[in-house]
């Protein structure tokens, strides 16, 4: 879903509220992805703010089971119409006001791709199906006889002599 933003600077108060609602396949193959965002053109900035509701199906890292996990995020983004003014320097100070995406020029801003990018930059680093797992024997069973390498049971016989 794409918006253009000369739709919304022709509405009087230059504002729109965005309900969207997509399947991703890679988070869930049944729950929509929902949200609800507001568009509002400030000048030469494009301001969405609002929430994301999402049901993603993740994989333990410790345990390695399937299991759902509930994602309410709140976003706040600025996009910038106009290209940035950063000065030929090769050093410049980063300021609050650096922190937008650029449009280059572009008059639309890609929605479905909003949501997606959200959603992965809130999806944490480790995943853990629980705060009390501790693995379980699948995991241990499928450590043990899957990732034997063959060419690796000689070391098994090596004596060390000591002095």
């Amino acid at each position: 879903m794409k918006i253009l933003i000369s739709e919304i600077e022709n509405k009087e108060k230059k504002v729109e509220n965005i309900n969207f609602s997509q399947i991703y396949e890679e988070f869930n193959k049944e729950i929509p992805v929902r949200a609800n965002l507001l568009v509002e053109v400030i000048g030469s900035l494009i301001k969405i703010t609002g929430e994301i509701d999402a049901k993603l199906n993740l994989v333990c890292d410790v345990c390695l089971k399937e299991f759902t996990k509930d994602f309410n995020i709140k976003v706040e983004e600025y996009y910038i119409k106009d290209s940035l003014n950063i000065n030929n320097s090769s050093e410049f100070e980063i300021k609050e006001d650096n922190f937008v995406e650029d449009l280059n020029g572009s008059d639309e801003i890609d929605i479905t791709d909003f949501v997606y990018q959200s959603i992965i930059l809130n999806i944490p680093n480790k995943l853990v199906c629980d705060i009390n797992c501790n693995g379980n024997e699948n995991v241990n069973k499928y450590t043990k006889t899957n990732f034997q390498d063959p060419r690796l049971e000689i070391f098994k016989n090596i004596k060390i002599e000591k002095e």
